[in-house]
C-alpha cells in the first residue's frame, strides 16, 4: 500500500489540534452503521452523516477527489471527523487503515483509508491515536498524547468509531473499573447528554460500542438454545468476550454471546446490533439480547445501510441500501420451555427514507400502501437466520394474501469444532399479519410496520 503524503504532512493529521470552534453540528445525534459499506455510499456518508453536522451542508462533495477539503481545522469549511481505529488490532494496523487505501485485486474493487474515505465524501479527517497496546499514554488526560487526542475530539463536528473488535474499543476507551478514560470523558463531555454539537458515528463494532451495554459473539440458534442467558464480562477480560462458562472453546463459547459496558450514548432503552440480514440472519440473536438485558427495543441495522438517531425528537432514520429491523418486546409473553421462546414480537422493516420514532412506535414512510397483495401463496423458509430469509419473510407477509409465514430454523452443524447435541430443537419463527400491520411499496422496496412474531 502507498502511503498518502510524507511523514511530515502526517503530524498535523494526527496530532494537530486548535481551540477554534466555529458553527455547530446539529445536537444530539448518532449514526449507526450496519458494517460492510461501499466506499461510494452518499446517501450514507452525505446524506446522513455530512449532513447531519448541519456544517457545508450545501457542498455536493466529488467523489472522486481525495483533497474535497483542507486539512486546517482553523479555516476548513467542511465537516471536522475524528476518525477511531481503536477496534483495529493495533495502533500501527489503525494507522495504517487510515492512511492507506487497499489496492483493487482481482474482483474486490479499491478500498479506501478512512483519510481518503472522508475526503471523497466531504469531510476534513484527523486520526485518533488511543488503540489497545498505547491506552495506558494515548488515551490519558495527563500525556501529551492523550491531550492531543482529547484536543481534536473538543473541535471535532463528527465522530468515526471504525469497525473491528468492539472489545478493543471499551477496553481503550474505558478503565480497569469501567469508568472513562480521559478520551472517553473528552467526548462525553463534547456529547452533553445529546445536547452537545457533535455527532457520534459508529461502524460494525463501533456501532455497538455506542450501547449502554452490548452483546457480541455467537449466532441466533444459538442465543435462543441457551435460553436468552447471556454472561457480562468485565472490561479488564475483553480477550474473551464470549460464554466462557464451558471454557473458550466449548459450544456455549462459539454459539451463544457475552455482554459487557459499553459507551452509553445511545439512549438506555434501545439496542443496536449490526450486519443484520445480508451476512446472517440475527433477528433471534437480536430478541434474546434485548430478553437478557431488560431493554424493550432493539434496532438491527444492515450492511451498506446507516441509521441516524435523533435523541432530541426520539427518531431514527433510514440511509444507505439495505434494511433497518426493529424489535419491539413491549407486549411480548416469554414462554415456558427448554429454549428461549417468546409471543408477541412486534417487527417492522424499514428501508432509506423511512423514519421511526421510538416513543410513539410510529413508522413514516412516503411509499403507496400496499392494498391489493401481489402473491397469492405463502413463504415459509426452512433457513430463517440464513441471509435475507428474515427480510424476504416479512416483505412476502404484507403482499400476500395468506395472513402468516413459517421459518424454520435447523440445528446448525459443522465439521469441525464441537456440534450441538442429538435432541437438539428445530426452533421456529412464526411471522403473522394483523390488524396492527401496514405494507407499503415503492421502487422495488419495502417497508413493513408491526408484523407479529412469535419464536417457538
Amino acid at each position: 500500500m502507498q502511503a498518502l503524503c510524507a511523514k511530515a504532512g502526517w503530524l498535523s493529521l494526527v496530532t494537530g489540534a486548535l481551540l477554534v470552534v466555529s458553527a455547530p453540528a446539529q445536537a444530539g445525534k448518532l449514526l449507526l452503521s450496519g458494517g460492510a459499506y461501499e466506499d461510494g455510499n452518499t446517501d450514507l456518508f452525505v446524506n446522513g452523516l455530512r449532513k447531519a453536522t448541519g456544517r457545508d451542508t450545501a457542498f455536493v462533495p466529488n467523489i472522486n477527489s481525495t483533497s474535497n477539503c483542507g486539512t486546517d481545522w482553523a479555516i476548513t469549511v467542511c465537516p471536522r471527523i475524528a476518525v477511531i481505529t481503536a477496534a483495529k488490532d493495533s495502533y500501527a494496523t489503525g494507522l495504517d487503515a487510515f492512511q492507506n487505501d487497499i489496492p483493487a485485486s482481482g474482483s474486490s474493487p479499491l478500498k479506501r483509508g478512512y483519510y481518503n474515505l472522508f475526503q471523497t465524501h466531504g469531510f476534513s479527517p484527523k486520526f485518533i491515536t488511543a488503540h489497545v497496546d498505547n491506552y495506558g499514554v494515548h488515551a490519558s488526560a495527563s500525556t501529551p498524547q492523550g491531550q492531543a487526542n482529547m484536543a481534536i475530539l473538543q473541535q471535532a463536528d463528527a465522530v468515526w468509531f471504525a469497525g473491528g473488535d468492539q472489545a478493543k474499543i471499551i477496553r481503550t476507551f474505558l478503565n480497569d473499573s469501567g469508568a472513562d478514560s480521559g478520551i472517553a470523558a473528552a467526548l462525553r463531555s463534547r456529547w452533553s447528554n445529546g445536547n452537545g454539537n457533535i455527532v457520534i458515528a459508529g461502524d460494525s463494532a463501533g456501532n455497538h460500542a455506542l450501547n449502554v451495554t452490548m452483546h457480541a459473539s455467537g449466532v441466533s440458534y444459538g442465543y435462543l438454545y441457551f435460553g436468552a442467558d447471556l454472561p457480562n464480562t468485565p472490561v479488564t477480560q475483553w480477550q474473551n468476550l464470549m460464554d466462557t462458562r464451558d471454557g473458550t472453546t466449548a459450544l456455549r463459547a462459539l454459539e451463544n454471546g457475552a455482554t459487557m459496558k459499553a459507551l452509553g450514548f445511545l439512549p438506555a432503552g434501545i439496542l443496536s446490533d449490526t450486519h443484520f440480514d445480508s451476512r446472517s440472519g440475527r433477528l433471534g440473536r437480536l430478541a434474546a439480547a434485548l430478553r437478557d438485558l431488560n431493554v424493550q427495543q432493539g434496532l438491527g441495522v444492515d450492511e451498506n445501510t446507516a441509521v441516524l438517531v435523533d435523541t432530541a425528537a426520539q427518531t431514527a432514520t433510514v440511509y444507505g441500501a439495505n434494511t433497518l429491523t426493529i424489535v419491539d418486546t413491549a407486549a411480548a409473553s416469554v414462554q415456558v420451555g427448554t429454549f428461549y421462546k417468546v409471543n408477541g414480537l412486534r417487527v417492522s422493516l424499514l428501508t432509506a427514507g423511512d423514519r421511526y420514532n421510538w416513543s410513539s412506535k410510529v413508522v413514516t414512510s412516503s411509499k403507496a400502501a400496499i392494498t391489493s397483495p401481489y402473491y397469492s401463496t405463502y413463504f415459509d423458509s426452512g433457513d430463517i437466520f440464513a441471509a435475507l430469509q428474515t427480510s424476504k419473510s416479512l416483505t412476502r407477509l404484507v403482499d400476500q394474501t395468506p395472513t402468516t409465514n413459517v421459518g424454520t430454523a435447523p440445528v446448525p452443524s459443522y465439521s469441525t469444532g464441537p456440534s450441538y447435541p442429538s435432541g437438539a430443537p428445530t426452533i421456529k419463527l412464526r411471522f403473522t399479519r394483523d390488524a396492527s400491520t401496514k405494507g407499503y411499496y415503492s421502487g422495488g422496496r419495502y417497508t413493513v410496520d408491526k408484523a407479529k412474531v412469535d419464536i417457538y
